[in-house]
């Protein structure tokens, strides 16, 4: 059966986004968050007996890329990563210090990984502003989070918008660029840019871009920056899930989310959401 899976793995204050194409089982993983106690990778490999044909990382911060030990140690490694280079002595200045150690790691492995392209059965593309770009138009403080990748996907029917990072006034620069509305209008699902928090919030993409459905979001518990517009029908077209009408998910009340997409038999699209 021809199915699309959308893991978005709860790793905390992190992201880790799998797209998994079925029958093909070919896996785009996006990111690598993860916690204490959980890593989506050995999660792919060792419970579903998947490894990672391309990984994507939209931004080198330490909860991006946490997983990287595992990576590293898998006898299973993704066939290609696809990354922005940095000025990584700066990344590193920026960094927090405990952090630093893993972000050597991740440095030192993309440098040896396979560099490559997308070759699943859908659309995966990417915009972005380079390190350079970002800080001249958005400054040093915040230049690594608003050159993060953001993906448009799409499967068939489905459209799913994944825009790492991203801080508001970089959310509306793209927005408001033809080549991106065009390919990102009418999207399903939108994984909210920066965990959710305010400064990533923009009404200009109902405006620009149309209703999602839902709204994903890999949040932290207890974490008091979520942006109350995303809970909004204003916002979104909202969802009925178990006699419910939802307009967001998120990791710290669902957990580890799980979207199926298909077509049922009178080739209707169809998807359904749970919990793994």
């Amino acid at each position: 059966m021809d199915k699309l899976e959308l893991i978005i793995f709860d790793v905390g204050h992190g992201l880790s986004v799998a797209l998994i194409e079925r029958p093909e089982n070919y896996v785009s993983l996006i990111d690598l968050g993860c916690s204490d106690d959980f890593s989506p990778v050995d999660y792919l490999l060792y419970t579903m007996n998947l490894y990672p044909d391309i990984l994507y990382i939209t931004h080198p911060h330490g909860d991006h890329i946490r997983d990287i030990d595992r990576v590293i140690s898998s006898n299973q490694r993704p066939s290609y990563v696809e990354v922005q280079d940095y000025d990584w002595k700066d990344v590193e200045y920026r960094e927090r210090k405990e952090l630093c150690p893993n972000l050597r790691a991740y440095v030192r492995y993309i440098n040896q990984a396979r560099r490559g392209n997308y070759l699943g059965n859908a659309s995966l593309k990417y915009w972005r502003h380079t390190p350079e770009k970002a800080k001249q138009i958005y400054g040093n403080s915040s230049y690594i989070n608003n050159s993060s990748l953001f993906f448009i996907y799409k499967w068939n029917s489905f459209k799913i918008a994944i825009p790492g990072d991203l801080h508001s006034d970089a959310m509306n620069n793209f927005i408001t660029n033809s080549e991106f509305k065009k390919a990102a209008s009418g999207t399903d699902l939108l994984i909210a840019p920066h965990h959710g928090h305010k400064e990533g919030f923009t009404s200009l993409w109902t405006e620009k871009i149309g209703k999602p459905y839902l709204t994903l979001i890999s949040v932290q518990k207890r974490d008091p920056n979520i942006a109350q517009g995303y809970s909004s029908p204003d916002f979104a077209q909202g969802v009925t899930i178990n006699g419910e009408k939802r307009y967001t998910l998120t990791t710290r009340q669902e957990g580890h989310i799980k979207v199926s997409m298909y077509y049922d038999q009178e080739n209707k699209p169809t998807w359904n959401f749970s919990s793994l």
